[in-house]
């Protein structure tokens, strides 16, 4: 058993739980940024939400990032980065509660940017090369020096939402042009669920013949205005539309299999050929919603065994704390923040 999941067990945590013990430490975590922060930053009153005292308001949200980092965060935040790609659009869909003390936007990009900055992905990728054996993934995925990695990688235009998608939050292409998509998670007690327009178009259910009737013959209203879930879904044996009137998978695993289908995509992966293209979910493994028992990411990879009737090693979990853990050298300066912000 992986040493992170050990560790999970013994100090298990449902999300509401996880998201109070962290928005307790709001109070030390200002002040510990205060002290190690060159940045001007006035009183409480004016850099935190007026109704929350864990809720940085929207001219401080940089004060959420590390000092290490803060200057590139902030870039990020205002749009001040030159990002071109020729496969993709450059905006950056910002989270609405990035400020927020418990945000796994944020999460995620104290965790991947001072890897960025130092450029030494070595703790990311030595958590991911074990997971990856433990699921027994044969396919070499081969994290060099020449690998891609993306923050918050726009793929609106694979799946037909346009340039408001959502992004996901770290994208890693290797040399081999080999794709994994991964999904950082700190309170959040599911994988999210399709977003639909406030006049309901779909009643829950998978390829319904009442959706279907009601959306011109399409499985669902999304797929009716040109989104592709269904398409790639189908075509990479993630959705299966003959399997009518049960509970609708993307309502269920929506991030994980909209990541899944993009990082295949983008692989050029061959239905049964070698697996090219995965998804991670990269997790606080506190948060009960994705370790323990009847946790989401086990019944996300039980609903892909019996959809796609064998077991295919694409889909894998690791602790974020597990990444953090491995920071030594550059690095080993960011634990304490870790530590003071979010227990680790």
């Amino acid at each position: 058993m992986h040493n992170s999941q050990q560790t999970t067990l013994k100090a298990l945590m449902t999300p509401p739980e996880l998201k109070a013990n962290i928005k307790k430490k709001a109070k030390d975590y200002l002040t510990w940024i205060r002290r190690n922060s060159d940045v001007p930053i006035p009183e409480d009153q004016y850099v935190l939400s007026s109704k929350y005292d864990f809720d940085f308001s929207s001219d401080f949200r940089h004060l959420n990032f590390h000092p290490g980092i803060m200057e590139q965060a902030k870039d990020l935040l205002t749009g001040r980065v030159d990002r071109r790609y020729n496969d993709a659009s450059s905006d950056i869909a910002i989270h609405d509660y990035v400020g927020h003390i418990a945000s796994s936007q944020a999460l995620c990009w104290n965790v991947v940017m001072p890897m960025k900055k130092h450029d030494n992905f070595t703790p990311l990728f030595e958590v991911l090369s074990s997971a990856f054996q433990e699921g027994g993934l044969d396919s070499e995925f081969d994290f060099g020096i020449e690998t891609s990695v993306v923050l918050e990688l726009n793929v609106g235009e694979d799946l037909g939402e346009g340039r408001l998608a959502t992004s996901i939050d770290l994208y890693l292409r290797t040399p081999q042009g080999k794709v994994c998509a991964v999904e950082f998670k700190l309170t959040e007690d599911d994988f999210g669920k399709c977003k639909l327009p406030k006049a309901k178009k779909c009643d829950g259910s998978y390829g319904s013949p009442k959706n279907i009737g009601r959306n011109n013959g399409h499985m669902c209203y999304l797929a009716r205005i040109g989104r592709r879930y269904w398409q790639l879904g189908g075509q990479y044996n993630l959705l299966n539309p003959t399997r009518v009137n049960d509970p609708c998978p993307l309502n269920e695993y929506y991030q994980a299999l909209r990541n899944l289908m993009v990082a295949k995509k983008r692989a050029g992966e061959s239905l049964g050929k070698e697996v090219r293209g995965i998804f991670v979910l990269a997790a606080d493994e506190r948060n009960s919603a994705f370790w323990g028992s009847s946790n989401r990411f086990d019944s996300l990879r039980n609903y892909l065994n019996e959809v796609r009737e064998e077991y295919v090693p694409d889909v894998f979990r690791i602790s974020t704390q597990d990444i953090v853990r491995g920071f030594s050298g550059s690095l080993e300066g960011y634990k304490e923040y870790f530590a003071v912000k979010y227990g680790y």
